[in-house]
């Protein structure tokens, strides 16, 4: 090829990246000109993300919470449920969620991969803005510490929750004496039932020997009859966590996210609170540091987020 063509082909390449880029910058306006954002900046829709596998109570809450803070804010407000933890986290990251109500666990691989801040929990009080993971078995089992549990089936929730999965293997681990690698072998079978709801009702089937599942999940399937008190046993709880985290994607507006939080704080939906599991409850302030004993906790595994996802 000449030194000409050469020098011609570079200046029509420089046209076409010209080009492009005009395509481009005339897109981005027009996606402005057709209001995808208010006068005050925002983006006229938003989507706040939610776990799976939640009770129907439960869920009609989080309707009337979208649907409540999108008349507060004048914007649309979309409600979205992954399939699974990991479903709801990638959202966020890939900007498709821009609040989400996450468990401690998903929230701290969400801060990770996406820059999610947590700045709300529903509690009575900061004193009671804790539950626990309970070791559950069938009430006919007569299985009574965790010690026999060897070669039994054990049941957790998903890879990314906290109750479910985290902290029930870190409580093995540290009431067995044996190492995370090691865990695998000690049961006869390890398997994620994708919820705390499938858990407990697997529990109430006798399908399955024992199951780490949270507390308050447990008590709001028995106060909406899906499964009673009779149905199973603890055997052994976790010490306290931190509630599960409202977080917001960190690069939302500012005004955005004050009004965000001016709604949260300051929500007092009566049929919400009684739906979601507490009458008495609100929404309370909580920070980053909160969270530092999930983190201990993940790390005490010698497991990345990535490698307790793919278990």
């Amino acid at each position: 090829m000449s030194k000409k063509w050469t020098k011609v082909t570079k200046k029509l390449w420089v046209l076409v990246l010209l080009g492009m880029i005009s395509v481009l910058a005339a897109c981005g306006n027009d996606a402005n000109a057709s209001g995808d954002v208010n006068e005050k900046g925002w983006p006229k829709k938003i989507s706040y993300g939610v776990l799976p596998g939640e009770e129907d109570e439960l869920s009609r809450a989080h309707n009337i919470f979208v649907e409540d803070m999108s008349e507060a804010l004048g914007i649309e407000v979309e409600l979205f449920q992954g399939e699974d933890y990991n479903a709801v986290i990638e959202a966020m990251r890939s900007k498709k969620l821009d609040l989400a109500s996450f468990g401690p666990f998903s929230y701290i691989i969400a801060q990770e991969r996406s820059d999610a801040i947590p700045f709300a929990v529903r509690a009575k009080s900061e004193e009671t803005a804790t539950y626990n993971s309970w070791i559950v078995v069938p009430d006919e089992s007569k299985v009574q510490t965790i010690e026999e549990l060897k070669g039994k089936s054990i049941l957790f929730a998903d890879p990314a929750s906290t109750s479910g999965h985290l902290f029930p293997r870190s409580m093995f681990i540290e009431e067995l004496g044996i190492t995370n690698d090691e865990l695998e072998s000690y049961f006869s079978s390890v398997s994620f039932s994708g919820s705390h709801d499938n858990s407990i009702l697997a529990i109430a089937a006798g399908d399955a020997d024992a199951a780490g599942v949270c507390s308050t999940c447990v008590e709001r399937a028995i106060e909406g009859g899906m499964v009673s008190e009779s149905d199973f046993r603890i055997i052994a709880k976790s010490d306290p966590i931190p509630s599960s985290p409202l977080s917001y994607r960190a690069d939302l507006p500012e005004s955005l996210v004050e009004a965000i939080q001016d709604f949260v704080y300051n929500y007092d939906n009566k049929e919400f609170f009684e739906k979601a599991g507490d009458a008495e409850s609100r929404y309370i302030p909580v920070e980053e540091s909160d969270y530092d004993i999930i983190r201990n906790t993940a790390e005490s595994l010698n497991m990345s987020p990535e490698e307790l996802l793919s278990q």
